[in-house]
């Protein structure tokens, strides 16, 4: 079997879409097409139906797929231990994190790392989805929930809490509730409805307005979009107090509020565990959540 066409293979059956794959590798569209319909002639197999949407993977396909997946991962992780076996922390390290921590939290702070370590080669993929580090998806994870692989080390980086927040521009208007009782005769904006959060006890708020009353809600389904909706004026809402910056226009309220508490997680697979490109990571992190604690 042909190296080149699996590696095709597989980047087109990740996403099933041909054009992302001929993004990703920088080759035409047209030469992507070719080369999986060669592996296809090669295996005497169809690996894709074809139709108007999009792609889909055949039973074969998805037999290939998963062993593909599973060679791909294990070499993305053989090269990171190699590549990290120097004196110095140096060569690529992806870090993956969730929209609202990546952007708001990790992102203001990675500047600070890179200088540190300036042979580190730095990609952070901000994203919802769960990334599958034993297949090499990243070398970290950051995590709001304890992953339950028993391949994975982890430890607690970060315990945050939730906080309600509004914004000058809203005070003005429309004043600042007393107490939780009052939060139904404001506006409130919340994580949206059927979808599936990345932070747990997101719409912790709405626990806070008595079942029996009636609110006036918008719905937002990215937590990113909660916090520019707040600062905005949009209403009220609980967001983590990593969130909150001088930068966003937040003004924290209802102190006596009680809000539940999370933990962020920082995760990466046991086969890297000498890494000392993650080793510097953690400590870093480690130190700028200790700084966060001291404010």
């Amino acid at each position: 079997m042909d190296w080149d066409k699996l590696k095709i293979f597989h980047n087109v059956a990740l996403d099933l879409n041909i054009s992302e794959a001929a993004h990703k590798m920088n080759i035409s569209h047209s030469s992507i097409s070719r080369q999986v319909s060669a592996l296809e002639r090669e295996l005497k197999v169809s690996l894709f139906k074809r139709h108007a949407r999009g792609l889909t993977l055949t039973e074969q396909g998805n037999i290939l797929f998963k062993t593909a997946h599973d060679i791909f991962g294990k070499i993305a992780l053989t090269e990171a231990q190699l590549t990290d076996s120097k004196e110095k922390p140096t060569g690529p390290l992806t870090i993956a994190a969730t929209v609202a921590f990546g952007t708001t939290w990790l992102a203001p702070r990675i500047e600070k790392f890179a200088n540190a370590y300036p042979n580190i080669d730095i990609s952070i993929v901000i994203e919802n989805k769960y990334t599958d580090l034993s297949q090499g998806e990243a070398d970290v994870a950051l995590r709001l929930r304890e992953p339950t692989q028993m391949d994975l080390i982890r430890f607690p980086l970060y315990e945050f809490e939730f906080k309600i927040y509004s914004s000058p521009e809203y005070i003005e208007k429309f004043g600042i509730p007393k107490d939780v009782s009052e939060l139904s005769k404001h506006k409130i904006v919340a994580f949206g409805h059927n979808v599936e959060p990345s932070i747990p006890d997101v719409n912790c708020i709405l626990d806070l307005i008595p079942k029996n009353k009636k609110f006036k809600a918008l719905y937002i389904s990215n937590m990113y979009g909660v916090m520019r909706a707040i600062g905005g004026g949009a209403g009220i809402g609980a967001l983590p107090e990593y969130m909150k910056s001088s930068k966003n226009n937040l003004v924290p309220i209802l102190p006596k509020a009680k809000t539940p508490k999370a933990v962020i997680y920082f995760t990466y697979p046991s086969e890297l565990k000498g890494s000392k490109k993650i080793a510097a990571l953690r400590d870093f992190l480690v130190r700028e959540a200790n700084k966060e604690k001291k404010t």
